[in-house]
């Protein structure tokens, strides 16, 4: 009962739109059998003026990745009641990991009951669905039989293309057929058995492209008007059950659910496709995560672990209702591969944001994308023509002097002096010492393992190196994340040099995906650009004020 209230307390959390983080919003969470990391959350509250009572210790074992189970069953209701017992749910917006607080958290257990058992459930489902689905079409072929009887049936597969082949190849031939029996009684009786095979196969999904091809032949049709009103409603209710769906755990309740919606939207051929959509992911178990990302997902009472959840604190979602009903933490860890420079992380930022950042901006594209180009959202064009138009965009609007990369190579040795800001790639887990860093640098680069360690003292991932190098804050993955997954850098830097937002809000702000794998190294609170603001008295294009200032449009960023 007292886990129970204490997760309805959470839930009641308000998340709302607020000013710039305060020091006395921020909780910390530290190891308690490890000496170095009750000091430097001791280190923090201090230079920070947090209040030491808003410091967590919690009891797990040390190392840099925690099991999935620890994570459920010691960890998160270890900070959750801590919460909880401290009244600071209402109170705490970011929370802060430091020195041994674990970098990631591994898989879910494969051979784990439930895994076990929705691997069953789902693989009985999709047989059900191919035999029914191979009845559909011997029902098809069975219509208007011509003087040598049904047509034959088509070999048996459990391939889904296949499949799909099959029952548009049943229904072509089942169209020529009733060519000549059309406006006869046993015409219209076999089209209106075809029509409910036709749902039933394909759904109402498939019932709005044949109701679209009817109205191009009979414009003036309110009749097909009116039903094409209807069945697309019935499809946007389908979908925001889906979308409820999604939130809860994984389960074989949850898949049942789902499945009877898939069902009626996208018929028997679109619940096969989720149907093998779902297998896959079991097989390939996506189910880890940084610890920080999960721990942004505290408050939320369950949710599927297969890959992530969309991060409503992204700005995309200042106007939408889901941000109110899923209250989401900001995390950000202090954390370097040697204590000491753990502390310098917060000694510089406070250093640095009395006479701002000063330094260059150097953005390292590949040459794969070009300045205005539009492609896909988190796709290697889209990317690297981001790093360009920031380049024009900050070469026009700002005094900075930026420095941009059109090659295929990257930075080398000697290239970047008075490195301030970097954004760029690709050398895997192999950084490239280019840079000489000023003082509260910040800079990530956009790689698929650049986080997977903070301490291993031969790892050469650019995260781990650049804190050694000199920056003060950085961002990467603990596993692989998917281009899609970084924060964008054109949203990124601009809120960083606009000086309206701590690190930790410009990161939550752009940042994609929670319960997922990037992580945010560096002081939350660090503001490198409040004393010197690089947007003051600048009418900005719409689209950016947004970013920067809230509510969020609709159009893309330059």
């Amino acid at each position: 009962m007292r886990i129970v209230l204490a997760v309805l307390a959470l839930l009641l959390v308000p998340q709302v739109a607020q000013a710039e983080l305060k020091p006395a919003e921020i909780g910390i969470v530290a190891m308690r059998n490890s000496r170095q990391s009750v000091e430097l959350a001791e280190y923090y509250a201090e230079a920070r003026g947090i209040p030491l009572e808003q410091i967590c210790l919690i009891d797990s074992k040390a190392g840099e990745e925690v099991s999935r189970e620890e994570w459920e069953m010691g960890i998160r209701p270890q900070i959750r009641g801590w919460i909880v017992e401290n009244k600071l749910a209402a109170k705490l917006r970011c929370l802060v990991t430091v020195w041994d607080v674990p970098l990631k958290i591994g898989k879910e257990d494969p051979e784990f009951p439930i895994t076990v058992d929705r691997v069953a459930y789902l693989k009985g489902e999709r047989e059900n669905r191919i035999f029914r689905l191979r009845s559909l079409i011997a029902a098809i072929n069975e219509l208007l039989p011509g003087p040598d009887g049904p047509p034959p049936m088509p070999a048996e597969s459990t391939d889904v293309k296949v499949l799909i082949k099959d029952f548009q190849s049943a229904f072509g031939a089942i169209r020529d057929r009733m060519k000549p029996v059309a406006d006869t009684p046993q015409g219209r009786e076999a089209n209106e058995k075809l029509s409910a095979i036709f749902t039933a196969g394909g759904g109402l999904v498939n019932v709005v492209r044949n109701i679209q091809s009817q109205i191009q032949q009979q414009p003036n049709n309110n009749a097909l008007k009116n039903s094409m009103t209807n069945t697309l409603g019935r499809i946007a209710g389908l979908t925001e059950g889906r979308a409820a769906l999604e939130r809860l755990s994984d389960g074989i309740e949850k898949d049942e659910a789902m499945l009877s919606l898939v069902e009626k939207s996208d018929g028997l051929l679109g619940s096969l496709a989720w149907i093998d959509g779902q297998l896959k992911l079991l097989k390939k178990n996506e189910t880890y995560a940084s610890f920080d990302s999960e721990l942004s997902l505290l408050y939320w009472p369950s949710y599927t672990l297969g890959r992530w959840q969309q991060n409503v604190l992204n700005y995309r979602y200042d106007n939408s209702y889901t941000r109110q009903l899923r209250a989401t933490l900001m995390v950000s860890r202090i954390e370097a591969p040697t204590f000491e420079l753990s502390k310098k992380l917060i000694d510089t930022a406070i250093a640095v944001e009395k006479t701002g950042l000063e330094g260059k901006v150097y953005l390292d594209s590949r040459d794969r994308g070009k300045l205005g180009e539009t492609a896909p959202r988190g796709s290697i064009k889209d990317f690297d023509s981001q790093l360009m138009s920031l380049a024009a965009f900050l070469r026009k609007e700002t005094d900075l002097t930026v420095v941009l990369d059109e090659v295929d190579d990257v930075f080398q040795p000697g290239d970047c002096p008075l490195a301030a800001l970097y954004c760029g790639w690709y050398s895997l887990a192999n950084y490239i010492d280019a840079f000489e860093w000023q003082p509260g640098a910040v800079g990530y680069h956009l790689a698929s393992a650049e986080a997977t360690t903070l301490r291993k003292p031969t790892s050469k991932v650019w995260c781990k190196r650049m804190l050694e190098d000199g920056v003060c804050a950085t961002i990467g993955p603990v596993q692989e994340p998917y281009l899609a997954a970084f924060p964008r850098p054109n949203e990124f830097f601009l809120l960083l040099l606009s000086g309206k937002h701590t690190l930790v809000e410009c990161y939550y702000r752009c940042k994609p995906y929670n319960s997922w794998v990037m992580v945010l190294v560096g002081d939350p609170l660090y503001n490198p650009y409040k004393a010197n603001p690089k947007f003051v008295g600048k009418p900005l294009p719409a689209a950016i004020e947004n970013l920067i200032n809230g509510p969020a449009a609709e159009s893309e960023m330059p």
